[in-house]
Parts: structure tokens; C-alpha cells; sequence
């Protein structure tokens, strides 16, 4: 069957990383199944939950981010439900904070019983002892799933950054005593020998270096230096916000004597992220959020089986002939009613859904693609294109390039680089795209709304054909491209921030397509939007860019001397975060700008 190949794959995938890094199946699945259960997960007989196979990928040091998660409205809903209890912690009077927790578990969502039962008990027990500050109620959560936790961090348990999150957030209610630092300092070793991926570390190593920076004396301010550049280094290599602000100002202080110039560059970065996030109203992330924050794509069953159905121009009576009761299908894709896995199976052989309850956007049992796509897309986004085409090479023989999605995505990730690199022209770009297009979407046509669902890659081709048309003086065909597979997004009941990458990259397309047809003020609310999301799913990578747009167009309006200036600031803010996450082509740019007008920017490096 079509989507059963990504299920058998993860499995393969989990008993070979096992088995390469010397793991037990009885430490890995410690506190979270039995090993007979573990090596069922292995063969894919039985297939773990949500929660569960996010534990076991992270306690091997890899990311469940690499993988798409299908669920269902109820599933869906528990995560939703998950995200309001963390964004609850950030709240700073702990009245309030207690308030609004307490209700939230009062709720319906609350409870997820496609789920591990003793994973959620865990988090509430543990949220719970939170708010009320009782860490010995904490370190009894932790132990639900971690039950030879006793603050000898990684000498006998395998830890996930979930688990992590939780031990980092017990010693700091725990408080100062004798054992504090050095559990700290344990924990900054496990996650260097233990945390293989970015995309996990960057989710504790920062947390724990601002947790343990706060022990150091003074005495000790070149090592407190060295970790927090260090951890400042993972998350804007990765481009993510999380912890920034605090290690900015740690930096900051500590360099004010010592280094000053390096002090005052620091305090500016952070000066800019903080008037962006003021301006937004949106509220720093303070720790608590990351407990189990993810950056996995989330599929919901029923929009799936309805789009393809629709795609397939299929009735309801058809679609489920000899398969479920028609008004039972009918609940099913409304989302109110649960679906087995037989009937889905045989549901997504009708329709040809690639798409089982985990999948990938790559075809391959081997971790390790995942990985390096991982990478690539990093590296285009920093524009590091020598690093993007080794990634490339290495790929081409790693996958299998008979499977379509293998095939389109190479083709996609060459033409890109092809056309950063200068060695095509926008008419042999946009003929590349459109080809490796047609491989998933043959009937694609850009004057016409397919119903269809959009994968990533091929959000990236129809990008990539939208900037083609931009290179050739056809903004205006190019802004109806993009609008059109935007409205698919606004359509779902998927949260923006479940698909937020896709969505930054539209949306940074977009605005610069209503800048070239001189519409402003529509350019200026997609840059607006862009660092609403940017800093909702704390994603740094293109927030320069959004700032940037906001503070040009405003410019580029008739306004008095005093939006003048307050235009200028926002271009003086998107500079310094510019310099914040290494984005050179676009520092240089933005500083000879604000220098015509006579803006003074600090170009110490």
C-alpha cells in the first residue's frame, strides 16, 4: 500500500539508530513501554502513539520533527489544547498563571485517549506541580516515564529533550543548594554527548546554559562567555529565537568590561528583538513553552480523505462502497467521528493517499536523509549554497531516485541552487520547477485553483515558478500563484504556526511581489504577518526580512518627519537582527541603505 512504506521505514529506522549507538531496547523504552512492546514498535506489528514515538526518536538524539503526523480532530484538538497550557506558563503573575491553567485541565481536550495514558498523567502532575512551585511533586512526574531519576543525570537512563525540558524546569523551582550547579552541569554534558540533532539540542542546550551561567561567579565569566556564544551560536545556525533574548543580555553584561564593543553590538541585537516583540505584543518565551514544543507537520485525517476524494472526483457513496456505512464516512471526513486503521488503509488505496498515521517528505528507511534535508534547507535559507550542494551530492546517493518524491525533490533543490548560483536563466528556472512539478501535479495549470493538497516540495516549486515570473517583469501573474496556494492554508483548521515554514516562504515572496506592483500597504500587512509568525513559532531565519519590508514601505508612503524616523528605527532594527543571525548579504544591504539616509549604524563586526 502506498502509505505503508513511511510506517515500516520509522521502525527500521529506530532499531538501526538503536543498535549503531549501543542502546538496549530495554533502556530505550524505560518508563514508556515494555520491551516486548518495544520490539513490536521495531517490526511496526504494533504502531506507538504520538507521544510515545516523540520519546523514543528523542531519547536517541533525533528529531520527530523530520516526520509529518496525521491525526484526527480529537487527536488534534489534545495537541492544540497541549500549546494553550504552555503559552498559560508564560504568564508572569502566578495567580493569573495558576488561574488559567487550572482551567484549561478542566476542559474536554484535556484528555487524549489515542495517546499514552502515563505520558499524559505526566504532564499533569508535573504542570500542576509547576504552578504550585512543589518541585518534589515535579521530580515524582518525571519519574513516571524516567523511574531511576534520582539527579545523576545519564548513567543509567536514556533521556529525551522532552524529558530534559522537565529535569531543567524541576531544578529551577527546586532552588539553590549544594547539588544545584553540578546537576546543572551534568545536564549540559548529557545533552553534548547524547543530542545528536540541532533541531533537538537547540530545544535544552540554550535553557540549560542560562540555568547554569547563573551559578558561575565571577571568577568564572570566561567560561559563562563561552557557553552562552555557544548557545547562541546552535539556535541562530538553526534559526530559532527560543533563548536569545536571555543570552543577549547575559552577554551584555558580561562583556561590558572586558569587551565593550562586543557588549554594545549584543545590547543593540537585543535592543531590536525586543522593540519587535513590544510592538507585536507578543510575549517573550520564558522557558515553560518549550517543555514539548515541535516543529512537526501535522496532517489532518479528515481534510485528507476530503481533498483527495474531491481531487478524485469521487462521491461519498463511491469512495466508501464496501468499505464503511456512507453516513459513517460522511462523520469521519467531518471530523467527528474515528476511522480504523483497516478501513483507512483501504480508503487510501481508493484514493491514492501517500500518507499513513507518520510519514516523511522523503522516501527511505535511512535516518540520515531525513537529516541532511534537514540541512539543506538550512542552508538555503543562510545562503550557504556550497554546503547545500554538498548535502545534494551526498543525497543523490543515499535515496533512491526511481521514487517520485526522491526525484522531485532533488530536481527542486538543484534548480534552486542552479539559479542562486547564476548558471540558469529565470525562463530555464521556471522550466526546471514546472517539470519536477508535473512528476505529483501533471494537471497543474497557474490560471486554475486545483483542489489538491500541497506537500512541501511542491509548495517550494510553485514558489520557485511564482519568483521565475518575478525575474520576468510578471509580478502580477506571480502574486495570483501565490495568493491561490495561500488560500488553501487559510482554508485548513491547522494552525498557521503547524506549517509555518511553508508559509514564511510564501509570504516573503508575496510582500516583495506587492512591493514591485507598488501596492504598500498590502505589502506591509504580509510583513506583518510574516513577523507575527516568525515570532509565534520562534523561527528566525527570515524576521529581518518581514522587519525590513514594514519599515521600507512605510517609507516609501507620504509620512511627517516622526514616521519618518519611526520607519528608519524599524529598518535599524531589521539590521542589527540581520547581524543577530548571520545573514551578511542582507546586513550590507540594509546598512548602505539606512546610511543614504544618514542613519548611524554600528559596523563593528
Amino acid at each position: 500500500m502506498l502509505n505503508d512504506y513511511y510506517s515500516d521505514s520509522i521502525g527500521m529506522m529506530i532499531m538501526r539508530m538503536r543498535e549503531e549507538q549501543g542502546v538496549s531496547q530495554q533502556r530505550l523504552c524505560c518508563g514508556i513501554c515494555s520491551q516486548k512492546m518495544m520490539s513490536r514498535y521495531e517490526t511496526w506489528t504494533n504502531i506507538p502513539d504520538r507521544l510515545s514515538l516523540n520519546l523514543i526518536l528523542q531519547r536517541l538524539g533525533k528529531s520527530p520533527d523530520c516526520f509529518i503526523t496525521m491525526m484526527t480532530q480529537k487527536e488534534y484538538q489534545y495537541f492544540k489544547w497541549k500549546r494553550k497550557v504552555m503559552i498559560a506558563l508564560q504568564e508572569q503573575d502566578t495567580v493569573v498563571r495558576k488561574s488559567k491553567v487550572e482551567k484549561l485541565f478542566l476542559e474536554p481536550e484535556a484528555e487524549d485517549r489515542t495517546c499514552h495514558k502515563g505520558i499524559q498523567e505526566q504532564f499533569y502532575l508535573y504542570t500542576m506541580g509547576y504552578i504550585q512551585q512543589n518541585a518534589e511533586q515535579m521530580k515524582k512526574a518525571i519519574m513516571i516515564t524516567v523511574p531511576d531519576f534520582d539527579e545523576d543525570i545519564g548513567t543509567k537512563s536514556c533521556i529525551s529533550s522532552t524529558e530534559m525540558s522537565y529535569i531543567l524546569l524541576y531544578l529551577q523551582v527546586k532552588g539553590r543548594d549544594e547539588n544545584t550547579q553540578r546537576e546543572l552541569k551534568a545536564c549540559l554534558d548529557y545533552i553534548e554527548r547524547h543530542f545528536f540533532e540541532g533541531e533537538e539540542k537547540v530545544k535544552v542546550y540554550p535553557k540549560a546554559v542560562c540555568q547554569y551561567c547563573e551559578f558561575l561567579k565571577t571568577e568564572d565569566l570566561f567560561e559563562r562567555v563561552g557557553y552562552c556564544k555557544k548557545a547562541l551560536s546552535l539556535l541562530t545556525e538553526n534559526g530559532r529565537i527560543q533563548e536569545i533574548p536571555r543570552l543577549l543580555e547575559l552577554l551584555g553584561n558580561d562583556l561590558k568590561e572586558i569587551c565593550p564593543r562586543e557588549a554594545q553590538r549584543y545590547r543593540k541585537q537585543l535592543w531590536a528583538l525586543t522593540e519587535i516583540y513590544k510592538t507585536y505584543h507578543v510575549e517573550m518565551n520564558r522557558g515553560t513553552r518549550n517543555l514539548e514544543w515541535t516543529s512537526q507537520d501535522v496532517l489532518l485525517l479528515n481534510e485528507i480523505l476530503k481533498i483527495y476524494r474531491q481531487e478524485k472526483g469521487f462521491s461519498r457513496e463511491e469512495v466508501s462502497e464496501d468499505i464503511c456505512d456512507v453516513n459513517s464516512y460522511g462523520r469521519i471526513e467531518s471530523g467527528t467521528r474515528g476511522i480504523k486503521k483497516s478501513n483507512y488503509d483501504k480508503l487510501a488505496e481508493r484514493l491514492e493517499i501517500p500518507y499513513g498515521k507518520y510519514s516523511a517528505n522523503l522516501v527511505t528507511d535511512n535516518y540520515e536523509c531525513l537529516s541532511l534535508a534537514r540541512q539543506g534547507s538550512l542552508a538555503s535559507k543562510f545562503n550557504e549554497w556550497d554546503k547545500l550542494e554538498s548535502i545534494i551530492q551526498k543525497l543523490k546517493k543515499l535515496l533512491d531516485l526511481r521514487e517520485v518524491k526522491n526525484k522531485q525533490y532533488i530536481l527542486e533543490r538543484e534548480n534552486l541552487l542552479l539559479n542562486r548560483k547564476g548558471k540558469i536563466t529565470p525562463e530555464q528556472f521556471y522550466e526546471n520547477a514546472i517539470n519536477a512539478l508535473y512528476l505529483t501535479m501533471p494537471r497543474w495549470n497557474e490560471r486554475e485553483r486545483l483542489i489538491h493538497f500541497y506537500t512541501k516540495e511542491e509548495i517550494i516549486l510553485i514558489n520557485q515558478i511564482a519568483v521565475s515570473y518575478r525575474m520576468q517583469n510578471k509580478s502580477e501573474l506571480a502574486e495570483q500563484i501565490v495568493a491561490s496556494v495561500y488560500a488553501t492554508f487559510e482554508e485548513s483548521t491547522i494552525e498557521m504556526t503547524e506549517r509555518a515554514e511553508e508559509l514564511l516562504l510564501l509570504l516573503s515572496n508575496w510582500k516583495n511581489l506587492f512591493t514591485d506592483l507598488e501596492e504598500y500597504d498590502k505589502a506591509m500587512e504580509k510583513a506583518e504577518i510574516g513577523v507575527r509568525l516568525s515570532l509565534i513559532s520562534e523561527r528566525g531565519d527570515k524576521l529581518d526580512t518581514f522587519v525590513f519590508e514594514k519599515g521600507w514601505c512605510g517609507l516609501k508612503k507620504e509620512c511627517n518627519k516622526m514616521q519618518i524616523q519611526e520607519n528608519l528605527e524599524i529598518c535599524l532594527q531589521a539590521y542589527y537582527i540581520c547581524d543577530l543571525f548571520g545573514r551578511e548579504y542582507n546586513k550590507k544591504a540594509t546598512r548602505e541603505f539606512l546610511i543614504k539616509y544618514g542613519v548611524k549604524v554600528d559596523t563593528s563586526d
